[in-house]
């Protein structure tokens, strides 16, 4: 599957890759000096009378126009911190409803929007969380359907859904941790493991690791 969107959502798209060699290179740069002249010759006989006016295909060289992504719908709140980590991200606004969409390193797409209150017609509240979509490309893989957790090919964790809906992403040694919420995309602190294949994000309003609350929560001999 080549990409993989959480919820059950999937998607095939095939790489493309563009590969050229420097002979290829110079059979299509004389390919084009050929098509040249035999266009100035053709202009020439046309001119004396000698040949009715007609197009020559110019086959010569093709190109393939790069296709950027679409851009990310919303308002741009892309900050420097994240474009050095090659972060882009956007926020859209629909009345009440707030949605962040976000492109990280290696394929990620991230969309988070808020949760809502709804009032039912006895009178009951229906409280609705965080909704969220991830969206992947291989070799990165959830890795285990419905986790909302994802590895890259080597196991190590790159992104995962929280609890409350939001969206945890590590951008690498260099660009560090990012966590995505339906108000915007910021930096977060965390810790990675030994064998730095997860990370455990710390809270710094209360900066006790998970594991480390779970060790604490252990009855003691």
């Amino acid at each position: 599957m080549a990409n993989e969107i959480h919820e059950s959502f999937s998607k095939v798209e095939a790489p493309q890759t563009n590969t050229v060699s420097l002979s290829d290179y110079a059979m299509v740069r004389q390919s084009g000096q050929l098509a040249q002249s035999d266009l100035r010759s053709n202009d020439a006989l046309v001119g004396n009378g000698m040949l009715p006016a007609f197009e020559l295909a110019d086959s010569a060289v093709q190109h393939t126009a790069f296709k950027a992504p679409p851009p990310l719908k919303g308002t741009d709140i892309t900050t420097k911190d994240m474009k050095d980590a090659g972060v882009s991200a956007a926020q859209e606004k629909d009345g009440d409803t707030k949605t962040t969409n976000a492109r990280y390193p290696g394929g990620i797409e991230v969309s988070v929007s808020n949760g809502k209150t709804i009032t039912t017609p006895d009178g009951h509240e229906i409280t609705i969380s965080n909704s969220n979509l991830v969206q992947v490309k291989p070799p990165i893989h959830e890795s285990k359907e419905g986790s909302g957790v994802f590895v890259d090919k080597a196991g190590k964790v790159v992104a995962k859904v929280n609890d409350d809906g939001t969206v945890t992403v590590d951008t690498g040694d260099d660009g560090g941790f990012y966590k995505q919420t339906p108000e915007g995309v910021k930096k977060v602190a965390a810790i990675r493991s030994r064998d730095k294949k997860t990370w455990d994000e710390i809270d710094t309003d209360n900066p006790i690791s998970n594991d480390m609350r779970k060790d604490m929560d252990q009855p003691r001999k």
